[in-house]
């Protein structure tokens, strides 16, 4: 399926991507996944490790959240502690949320990147709205329910990965 294949499929969390090659490929803007990628699944908190990889980012790009997640005091809090805008609610891989998270940014779609861990949802959209999409892994610290890690991993399958 090549329409969900990544334009970066990264064997690691989001803390591997490497920055310089984003920049070095004309990306300015980052519509980041929530749950997973950045933060443990609604737990509101952020590690180290992406905190100092989001403060390396920070003067290369604009950012935005989108998630699916429908919680608004949840998104808030999320919100603050990120220091970045968030758009809740995104039935992602609908193009409506991936479209407003752009102009947000004020961006054209080739100058952004979707940074997620699923590939049906976060990549499948980001390729819709015309972004480029970053596959990374859900976050090291993260122990899931096996069912969770079967679901993932027949979704990598289905782009070849």
């Amino acid at each position: 399926m090549p329409f969900i294949k990544p334009t970066y499929n990264i064997d690691g969390d989001v803390t591997d991507i490497i920055i310089e090659t984003l920049v070095a490929d004309g990306v300015k803007g980052l519509i980041f996944d929530l749950d997973s990628t950045l933060i443990e699944s609604k737990s509101a908190r952020l590690t180290d490790e992406v905190n100092a990889w989001l403060v390396k980012a920070r003067p290369h790009f604009k950012m935005v959240i989108l998630s699916n997640n429908k919680n608004a005091v949840y998104l808030e809090k999320v919100k603050t502690i990120l220091e970045m805008p968030v758009i809740g609610y995104a039935k992602k891989p609908s193009r409506r949320g991936f479209k407003q998270a752009i102009e947000m940014l004020g961006l054209t779609p080739a100058e952004v990147a979707v940074i997620g861990d699923r590939p049906l949802t976060d990549i499948l959209g980001g390729k819709r709205s015309g972004a480029r999409t970053v596959l990374v892994k859900i976050l090291r610290t993260i122990k899931e329910p096996s069912w969770k890690t079967s679901i993932r991993n027949l979704e990598r399958r289905l782009i070849g990965k």
